[in-house]
């Protein structure tokens, strides 16, 4: 059996070699010896013909080729004559007869198998072994291995294929010794019989990957066209030095892997990973997450980020990170590395980090992807930065969103000097947050501080279904139940409440603290400016709003939705709690023109109506009735039971 010689296209204007049996013609008389010679050919390259996404290829005969020819009760092995050329060569054998014949190169390719493949160098070829089989034709005398020739003589032909695999590897790889493809079902055959197998494997020797890190591979595959249905999942593993990088690929059209053909697979440079034992399972893919049942497992995620991918993780039971000094995971600039965090309803209990060599002091630093499913019971969180929260001190930054589903967390956070601290996060940055909670004890000597987030900023966040609870203390000032400061146009708070008790000098509200795009709350820019921020439908539940502030001057607004507002903001539906403590600082106090009332909803059309105060910007919507739980209050502005379970005084997400 001889190797291939060269890749040509082969699919079309190949010329059939003339060899037509005539009708009752007798076989040759054997030689003296019982021998008689058969002719056979190999098609021509034809390298004008255009390929597609399969090419045809070319093979030679070789010193010592052998073809067995079976009959209608016979097998005979033929062998190769001396004075052969690379397409044509007579063979020499015993007859056979028959009416119908099957003729086989080399003589046993119906049983070989494609395992034990080397390759020597990039891209080379030379491993690469041909066998064919004509079945069901009229002749044997002159033969050519071409679909042309098989239909003519009423048979057909069946050819081992090629398959190519062009591989941009990651840089760091310098040397490649197997690689190998697979699947999770049996979808390759083994050779040229029947039998099916996961994997097809090629070893390398002196595998150096290319300039541009590119590796060409061929393995030879079998003469079976094998169909590889749509949403098939093939995993392309390297073997390099001291590791093994995988990369899953994703069919998603129905595809066939041709016999007779050089069947194209390109692997980009993006999405490989390194195997590790690390983990309990998974291989850090959308369809394998890595799975983490341990604390030590947790300590891994940082290492296992990569800059400019994604990287998946999946809890595989309920962590208890007693003892350890958890330090944020993505806290640097570009903060490109992308994580997709599955709790998978499991908890994460007594995190505590006070790391402050790097900014950002929370779970995940940055979170540049999405966390879902997950709750963080007794997570206490020490800085003296700014940028704060239990999940990130950013959610999402500029050009790299974060969605946040399902997460409930409960602790404590001590920030000594910084702005931006929220239950979550200090900063929803390009944020999506829905389905979560926060029940946080939170000091801050800082502002904007926030039981959700402290403040948006760029393309700014949205936070719909949230709640909050807890005490919210800081020194300074705006702060906010669910948001401590609304900067970003557009930004939006629906279908949230707040519990939670709040204590600060001034610009504090149940639901948000201020919402006049980050500028101060002075009459000019309250009237002035249109942020187009969307507060709807909330509901300030809050048993206290209390200002700490001593002197008798009059002082930014607070109020007991929003602390003070931008009037053109859209401020729809929201309610206040009927017996709120609300205490405001005592120069507002005593001017008496920043008492709560009941204010119509509000969009840039019709602006809010203002209090009679210097800076009487605050929105307090309208009271509650006297006897009316938070539930009851949530049903009657329309709420969603499919979200929500209004069964208890207080509703609870689903």
């Amino acid at each position: 059996m001889k190797t291939v010689k060269y890749i040509v296209a082969m699919l079309a204007g190949v010329a059939a070699v003339s060899c037509v049996k005539e009708a009752g013609k007798e076989l040759p008389a054997p030689g003296a010896d019982g021998l008689i010679t058969i002719k056979a050919a190999l098609p021509d390259s034809d390298p004008e013909v255009k390929a597609g996404a399969h090419i045809g290829f070319s093979w030679y005969w070789g010193e010592g080729d052998k073809i067995a020819v079976t009959g209608s009760s016979d097998t005979e092995v033929y062998t190769i004559k001396e004075g052969f050329t690379p397409k044509y060569a007579e063979f020499t054998g015993r007859p056979v007869k028959g009416d119908s014949f099957t003729i086989q190169y080399p003589a046993t390719a119906a049983t070989a198998e494609w395992t034990g493949q080397t390759q020597v160098g990039n891209g080379s070829y030379d491993h690469l072994k041909y066998a064919a089989q004509l079945s069901g034709v009229d002749e044997y005398l002159s033969f050519a291995f071409k679909p042309e020739w098989a239909a003519a003589h009423g048979g057909a032909i069946k050819q081992t294929g090629v398959m190519k695999m062009i591989i941009a590897l990651p840089d760091t790889v310098t040397a490649v010794s197997n690689i190998s493809i697979s699947a999770e079902d049996a979808i390759f055959f083994k050779g040229n019989g029947d039998t099916m197998v996961k994997k097809l494997e090629l070893a390398v020797t002196d595998g150096a990957p290319a300039a541009d890190h590119s590796f060409t591979a061929w393995f030879t595959t079998s003469w079976n066209d094998v169909t590889v249905p749509a949403g098939t999942t093939l995993t392309v593993s390297v073997k390099t030095k001291g590791e093994t990088i995988e990369k899953d690929v994703t069919f998603t059209e129905e595809s066939v892997l041709m016999g007779g053909m050089v069947n194209n697979f390109i692997i980009d440079a993006t999405g490989w990973v390194i195997l590790t034992d690390r983990y309990a399972a998974g291989k850090g893919t959308a369809e394998k997450p890595w799975v983490i049942v341990t604390p030590e497992q947790m300590l891994y995620m940082a290492e296992d980020l990569v800059a400019g991918e994604c990287r998946y993780f999946k809890l595989g039971a309920d962590i208890d990170m007693t003892g350890i000094d958890w330090v944020q995971m993505n806290p640097v600039s570009p903060f490109d590395k992308q994580i997709d965090f599955n709790g998978a309803g499991h908890t994460i209990s007594n995190l505590s980090c006070s790391n402050t060599e790097k900014d950002y002091t929370s779970f995940f630093g940055v979170l540049y992807g999405k966390c879902y499913d997950v709750n963080f019971v007794n997570a206490k969180i020490v800085t003296n930065k700014k940028g704060t929260g239990i999940l990130g001190g950013y959610g999402g930054t500029t050009d790299k969103p974060c969605e946040v589903t399902n997460v409930h967390v409960q602790g404590t956070i001590n920030s000594e000097t910084g702005n931006n601290v929220g239950g979550l996060f200090g900063t929803g940055r390009e944020a999506t947050i829905s389905h979560c909670s926060a029940d946080v004890v939170i000091n801050c000597a800082g502002q904007a501080v926030g039981g959700i987030i402290g403040a948006d900023a760029g393309l700014g966040a949205t936070i719909t279904d949230c709640w909050s609870a807890g005490t919210i203390t800081s020194s300074a000032s705006i702060v906010g139940g669910i948001v401590g400061d609304l900067v970003a146009e557009g930004s939006a708070v629906k279908n949230c409440f707040s519990t939670a008790t709040i204590t600060t000098q001034y610009l504090f509200g149940g639901i948000v603290g201020r919402a006049v795009a980050g500028q101060k709350s002075t009459p000019a820019n309250c009237t002035g400016r249109d942020p187009k921020c969307h507060v709807e439908y909330c509901i300030a539940w809050n048993p206290e709003l209390k200002s700490s502030n001593t002197d008798n001057n009059e002082h930014y607004s607070s109020g007991t939705v929003i602390g003070a507002t931008a009037v053109k903001n859209f401020l729809v539906g929201c309610v206040r709690k009927a017996d709120m403590n609300f205490v405001d600082c005592p120069g507002n106090a005593a001017a008496g023109t920043y008492v709560p009332f009941d204010q119509e909803d509000s969009n840039p059309d019709t602006p809010m109506a203002c209090g009679a105060g210097q800076y009487a910007f605050a929105y307090h919507g309208k009271a509650a009735g006297a006897s009316e739980t938070l539930s009851q209050v949530a049903q009657r502005i329309g709420w969603s039971a499919d979200v929500w379970d209004f069964s208890g005084d207080t509703p609870k997400l689903k």
